[in-house]
């Protein structure tokens, strides 16, 4: 037993000194072997096709690599170890190369030769095995040939910042074709690796340069990252024409219509205040459309280009004298994706008018002919615009004299303007009929009044028209009459008719023809107010009174014929008086201020209490009525 316990104590202080031992040896050889820095290796680039070193600094595709790195010892006494090398291409790797480190030496120097290099970035990774330290230089292997190179800047330029979601953002590169062919590049982005955009071909010629430009819409808001490169399908491109970037990608921006307030008056037109606001960003163009709708027909009125700056912008537009019911007012931005069209459809009231005119009794109420008269009017429009300044005449219908005429002012909507016209002479005619004329705006409004005029009875038969005008007329037409039977007699006859004529047969006296068509003559009384005519005993029909103005009838049968004028006369005098006397006491109208109502028609009058009573006739319907002062009750 005592044997068997010496054994082990012995082997355990053995296996103690081994691990003590190993561990003293790692802790060595980790702390005496130290690799000399990557930038200080020594680097001889081999041509591949003549096996000479090629003097560029840049490393092409299939050159050979000569390498030479410094390996220092603190420790000659602790023994060798073991170097290692490999070359990492993205995410391939070459075999490892190995060797021998003298642990005798201070310095150890290690060559290594490699190659030929392919295309693209190259990590030379060299490596103590032992202790696991690395040191690493990375290598830019350039295509053989190379074709394209950056002419001026290595990065690409931006085009459209700030950029929002929604706009074109452009790159653009100048390359340079260094090249005996021409060569054909392209510009290829990527935004986040996740939204591509590749642009058309670009054609370069050699020893010229061309910019390449590309362009990509963001989808997002945020900052994204902008991946570029230049790509060329048959010749070598330099490392330089590739990158990224950060740009800021704002959120789209919007932009609404308002449309403020519309004006349509006859005298303005149509006239539309529009509210455009654009939210903070870019300054946008857009195409403002105005069209009119009529009778569900659309029709363009006005399209221009605007340019917008962030904020509101109000735009005044006149816009004429349109036929349309319906304004739609459009807005398209043809380079600005988020927002296509923004399209505003308003209502629209023509403007109306609605004129009248009234006239009121004139001043005197009865004018007397040759005299001054006044004669009040007023124009009222009761549209939904103002009226143009235009005229107002008072014309004399039996001849179209005018008058009166003034200037009519501008009437606003739902007013009247009220003032008279002033007749220096009033026409010799018992009954004037005037027409009130109002132009304006293009329109015409008219109105016909009857005046009666102070007379004094007498017998015989007045006319209801300016007698002056009559005679007037009447000698022209028989002078033009005449003119044309000379004319007619002197082209129509020959010489030798002369004599024949029926112009020169002998005729009866004027004496013998008046007493063969001479007819007895009777005398009546008109109904209404009595006064005695005198007329052809053949006539029957219509008979209108030169006093009163009133019409009735007289009929002449033959069963009458033996009854003598003047008995005749008698009856229908008498009876006639009888009817007037019972018609005057039926008609009486009262009332209590200056206007009352025709008896007959209700006609509104206006009859001054302080000349009542008073025998009046109303001008609509020549009824006559006693206008007297009515009672409070």
């Amino acid at each position: 037993m005592k044997g068997s316990s010496g054994g082990n104590s012995a082997l355990s202080v053995l296996l103690a000194t081994l691990i003590l031992t190993n561990i003293a040896f790692i802790c060595t050889a980790e702390s005496r072997f130290e690799i000399e820095n990557s930038s200080d290796w020594d680097l001889t680039v081999i041509n591949g096709d003549t096996n000479q070193p090629s003097g560029n600094s840049s490393v092409f595709q299939g050159d050979l690599i000569f390498l030479s790195i410094e390996v220092s010892n603190s420790d000659i006494s602790a023994g060798h170890d073991e170097w290692i090398f490999r070359m990492i291409l993205g995410e391939n790797s070459s075999p490892d190369l190995s060797g021998f480190l003298d642990g005798s030496n201070e310095t150890i120097p290690v060559n290594i030769s490699f190659g030929p290099l392919p295309q693209g970035f190259v990590e030379l990774l060299f490596m103590i095995d032992s202790s696991s330290e690395t040191e690493s230089l990375f290598l830019n292997v350039e295509p053989n040939p190379l074709n394209l190179t950056a002419a001026g800047n290595n990065d690409v330029a931006l085009i459209g910042e700030p950029v929002h979601v929604g706009d074109e953002l452009t790159a653009s590169i100048l390359v340079h074709n260094q090249g005996i062919v021409p060569q054909s590049a392209y510009l290829e982005l990527s935004l986040d690796s996740t939204e591509y955009a590749v642009s058309l071909p670009v054609v370069i010629n050699p020893g010229s340069s061309r910019e390449i430009f590309s362009s990509i819409t963001p989808n997002s808001p945020g900052q994204r990252i902008v991946n570029w490169r230049v790509v060329c399908d048959n010749g070598g491109v330099a490392s330089e024409l590739n990158g990224s970037l950060y740009i800021q990608v704002l959120p789209s921006q919007s932009m609404s219509l308002v449309i403020e307030d519309t004006h349509w008056s006859i005298a303005e037109g149509l006239h539309s205040d529009f509210s455009i606001y654009l939210s903070e960003g870019q300054s946008r163009e857009v195409n403002l459309e105005i069209s009119f709708i009529s009778q569900t027909i659309e029709s363009n009125a006005q399209s221009f280009n605007i340019t917008l700056n962030p904020g509101m912008r109000t735009l005044p537009l006149s816009l004429g004298q349109p036929s349309a019911d319906a304004m739609i007012v459009r807005i398209t931005a043809p380079n600005w994706s988020p927002v296509s069209s923004i399209e505003n459809i308003h209502e629209l009231t023509p403007p109306t008018l609605a004129l009248s005119i009234e006239s009121s009794v004139p001043v005197p109420e009865i004018p007397i002919p040759d005299e001054s008269v006044v004669l009040p009017y007023e124009l009222t429009n009761l549209g939904n615009s103002a009226t143009l300044v235009g005229e107002i005449m008072a014309i004399r219908t039996s001849d179209g004299k005018i008058l009166d005429s003034k200037t009519a002012p501008v009437v606003s909507p739902q007013e009247s303007f009220s003032d008279e016209f002033s007749i220096e002479s009033w026409p010799d005619s018992e009954v004037v009929e005037i027409e009130i004329v109002w132009i304006t705006s293009s329109e015409t409004q008219r109105l016909l009044i009857e005046i009666d005029t102070f007379s004094e009875e007498e017998g015989g038969i007045n006319l209801p028209f300016d007698l002056k005008a009559a005679i007037y007329g009447s000698v022209s037409g028989i002078i033009l009459v005449m003119f044309f039977l000379v004319v007619y007699r002197t082209f129509s006859e020959n010489i030798d008719d002369t004599g024949q004529s029926r112009f020169n047969k002998i005729r009866e006296s004027r004496g013998e023809k008046k007493k063969a068509v001479k007819e007895t003559k009777i005398e009546i009384k008109c109904p209404e107010c009595a006064q005695r005519l005198r007329i052809p005993s053949s006539h029957s029909g219509a008979v209108k009174c030169p006093a009163c103005v009133a019409r009735f009838s007289v009929n002449n049968q033959d069963s009458d014929a033996s009854m003598t004028s003047e008995d005749s006369t008698i009856l229908h005098s008498e009876k006639s008086e009888k009817e007037v006397f019972s018609k005057q006491k039926e008609f009486i109208s009262k009332s209590t201020d200056d206007i009352l109502s025709c008896p007959s028609c209700d006609q509104k009058l206006k009859i001054p209490l302080d000349k009542r009573p008073v025998k009046a006739r109303c001008p609509a319907c020549r009824c006559e009525f006693f206008a007297e002062v009515g009672n409070d009750e």
